[in-house]
């Protein structure tokens, strides 16, 4: 109930908190011959799709509102300043976190409208038609997920399908479209990137049709999980639960990836990565090491201390489960590849280091510091962390384990359990990579505190709350 409440607030909050449409409309202007002459082969046009990917296209989206949702959630504890407002899910109209996701996801929108209707329309030289269709898809498919997650957090608003257009009629004053009209908009987006996308891509970062799919399951199960919107139903749960299997059986299977890795740098775009946040540029890079480390001990800059897994987080894992150690640190867990320079690095709540009286690193509320995406410092993973407040290991978007989990939520559908045979099949290939037990049926209810398991931090549990049914 708390976290429906903060849920509703926040949406409350989000609709009086909109920016002005000119933040997100306003596009640099760019000579006309200068494109027409640039945009002639395949890997200028390749160039160009790239942007929607990066983390600097992303970065106001990734640095300073993505993951205040694993607050809103109840995942995260924290509550000093502007930050601490989404812990306890009441903000101040000058909340600037709130804004900057506003403006980064239609920053996102923008590059991605820019590719549609700007750049493509004047390819030339030796640009095929294939390759002018595998960029509209791309754009299309992250233009798709975009506006999904703009449903989801600000429910109702603008859809801005052409920035140029809308900017030479001088008309900014953008109606809000329903969160109903901003999902359908979204699944024809999606529905173009699947029939258009080819099967697989070159660039592992890249979408291909498997991973559209993936990411159009998971807008069926949230459009289906409205039961007011006029949907049906039915039709949705069996889109995305075809979409998921067959992202699923034509993937590395998920027992074969190793979950204590995964967000670390040198596993950027595994198999395990279905959409990623590209963080390889230092400067626009991850944020996470700074923001959520503990100590200088862990990272060159930090100011972490503060934060924590919550107490509901902590009890919600089970005592065997392997996930627990690689996504939130207790008193004793071992961690090799972290200050390396002292031998690794032991988690201890106080930590003295010598016998100093004085604690080298001292505790928090929450007596466990998170671990996942913290990666060490700058000399700890070869140069790639640290030394402008961020890293190069990649923010996954959606992961093949979500996945897996999705096809679970389809496969139920509208009722309450399941006990069917390949969705339990995959459920418990997602337990058996984590060292747990493998049950014949799963409940709604359990299928949630899987998900909030497996993906703790990763700025999804709060949109599994908004599909409680």
């Amino acid at each position: 109930m708390k976290n429906i409440f903060k849920t509703s607030a926040l949406a409350l909050v989000l609709a009086g908190s909109l920016a002005s449409c000119d933040d997100f409309l306003t596009v640099d202007p760019v000579d006309k011959p200068v494109m027409e002459s640039y945009y002639v082969t395949p890997e200028a046009l390749r160039s160009s799709t790239s942007t929607i990917y990066s983390a600097k296209t992303w970065s106001n989206f990734h640095m300073n509102f993505q993951w205040k949702m694993d607050m809103i959630n109840g995942d995260m504890y924290y509550t000093y300043g502007a930050e601490g407002q989404w812990f306890f899910g009441t903000y101040t109209p000058i909340n600037q976190y709130i804004n900057e996701g506003w403006k980064g996801l239609y920053n996102v929108i923008l590059f991605c409208n820019s590719i549609i209707h700007d750049i493509v329309p004047i390819c030339g030289g030796t640009i095929t038609e294939a390759d002018k269709t595998q960029a509209l898809a791309e754009a299309h498919a992250i233009r798709g997920y975009c506006y999904y997650v703009i449903a989801e957090v600000w429910h109702d608003a603008p859809i801005v399908e052409n920035n140029s257009e809308t900017i030479s009629s001088g008309n900014f004053d953008l109606p809000r479209n329903t969160q109903a009209s901003i999902y359908r908009f979204a699944m024809d987006d999606l529905d173009f990137a699947v029939a258009n996308l080819q099967p697989s891509n070159a660039d592992a970062w890249r979408l291909d049709v498997r991973k559209a799919r993936a990411l159009r399951a998971k807008l069926g199960v949230t459009m289906a999980a409205h039961k007011d919107y006029g949907y049906d139903r039915e039709a949705l749960y069996k889109k995305a639960a075809d979409d998921a299997l067959y992202c699923i059986e034509n993937t590395e299977a998920l027992t074969s990836i190793d979950f204590a890795t995964l967000f670390d740098v040198d596993k950027n775009n595994s198999p395990e990565s279905i959409l990623a946040i590209q963080c390889g540029s230092l400067g626009y890079g991850n944020g996470r090491t700074t923001a959520w480390s503990r100590s200088d001990l862990l990272a060159d800059e930090q100011w972490g201390g503060g934060k924590g897994p919550t107490i509901s987080l902590q009890q919600s894992y089970e005592r065997n489960d392997l996930r627990r150690k690689w996504t939130f640190m207790k008193n004793g867990d071992f961690y090799p590849g972290l200050s390396k320079a002292n031998g690794g690095y032991t988690y201890k709540i106080v930590n003295r280091m010598d016998g100093q009286d004085t604690p080298v690193e001292d505790r928090n509320e929450m007596n466990a510091h998170v671990k996942k995406y913290i990666v060490g410092k700058n000399a700890d993973t070869g140069g790639l962390s640290g030394t402008m407040q961020d890293a190069a290991n990649n923010i996954y978007l959606m992961r093949l384990a979500d996945v897996y989990l999705t096809y679970v939520e389809a496969v139920m559908g509208t009722a309450d359990a399941t006990s069917d045979a390949t969705a339990m099949k995959y459920f418990n290939m997602v337990r058996q990579r984590a060292g747990l037990s493998e049950p014949s049926s799963v409940t709604y209810a359990e299928l949630l505190k899987e998900r909030r398991c497996e993906l703790a931090f990763e700025s999804q549990t709060w949109f599994d709350t908004q599909r409680l049914r």
